[in-house]
């Protein structure tokens, strides 16, 4: 019995140095797959982009270099923001309807409703107000007419506007 604990440890270890040397073959094989023979869950183009980057890294590249910084690196700048007006349901006529805004200039453009457009300006130190206006540039009309179209581009959320001095 006491020849048993040292037998059953390297037994474990043995089986537990076969198991990673199998585990680092796998690695190895995968790893090592042609660009043209990408895996059955990635794409060819992602396959060639991860195989490149790990060349490169091989190579003796900086992977902080290599890689893309990560999500909380990342600033997205958009173009746009969608979403909807929140604010008072009885002194904000245009709550709970949709929006599209942009910026040109020292100005914020935003278009209120796809089918029925009103348009409001917001000076860069107005957060939570906006002024009524009856027309905008054309290019500014066409920017906004593409993002409430097609918002996938845009940053979405919520626009609250505490007040809006209206046209009438």
């Amino acid at each position: 019995m006491v020849g048993d604990l040292p037998k059953g440890i390297l037994i474990l270890v043995v089986a537990g140095v076969i198991g990673s040397q199998a585990m680092n073959a796998l690695d190895i094989d995968y790893l090592a797959q042609s660009p043209n023979t990408p895996s059955q869950s990635s794409s060819p183009k992602k396959a060639d982009s991860s195989a490149e980057q790990i060349q490169a890294i091989l190579a003796g590249a900086d992977p902080t270099d290599v890689f893309e910084p990560t999500a909380a690196g990342k600033k997205i700048n958009y173009l746009c923001d969608t979403g909807f007006i929140a604010g008072d349901l009885d002194a904000n006529k245009f709550s709970k309807i949709s929006y599209a805004s942009v910026d040109a200039g020292d100005l914020t453009y935003i278009q209120i409703s796809h089918y029925s457009p009103s348009y409001l300006v917001q000076e860069k130190y107005q957060t939570v107000s906006a002024t009524e206006v009856s027309e905008v540039p054309q290019d500014v009309k066409r920017r906004l007419e593409e993002a409430i179209s097609n918002p996938v581009g845009c940053s979405e959320h919520d626009l609250y506007l505490s007040k809006i001095s209206y046209l009438d």
